[in-house]
């Protein structure tokens, strides 16, 4: 038996929680791939996936085996975020223009003279508003 198919015959012999740890070690890592969440984050995902993969060799019948495994996602979910990163960069998706910074989208409301009276403005404070 060939050593790939030995670590295919012991994918059809994990139990429930050999999955579940496998599925947090490749969701972990994808998150911390990701940088979804901040430097606290994203070192907490880091943790997480490492925990979950050394957790899932450590459950697995053959550890030899469950090392490869968690080197095949590895490179499998690297090589996908490769494959996506390219497809936008040859179709000119990662050129979008920055977003404005939250405060200066306010700035300029917040120096904007108030509606003179008499204007489609809300009625001065104190005042009465006077339906048509």
């Amino acid at each position: 038996m060939s050593p790939i198919a030995k670590v295919f015959a012991d994918l059809g012999s994990m139990g429930l929680w050999q999955l579940l740890l496998a599925f947090v070690a490749c969701m972990a890592y994808a998150l911390a791939q990701g940088r979804l969440f901040g430097r606290r984050g994203n070192r907490v995902a880091w943790a997480a996936a490492f925990g979950a993969a050394a957790a899932f060799v450590a459950t697995s019948a053959d550890w030899t085996g469950a090392v490869v495994l968690v080197a095949i996602a590895i490179a499998g979910l690297g090589s996908f975020a490769g494959l996506v990163w390219l497809t936008s960069r040859l179709f000119g998706i990662d050129r979008t223009p920055p977003l404005a910074p939250a405060d200066s989208a306010f700035a300029a409301d917040a120096t904007a003279a108030p509606p003179a009276a008499g204007t489609d403005g809300p009625p001065p404070l104190g005042g009465r508003a006077v339906s048509t």
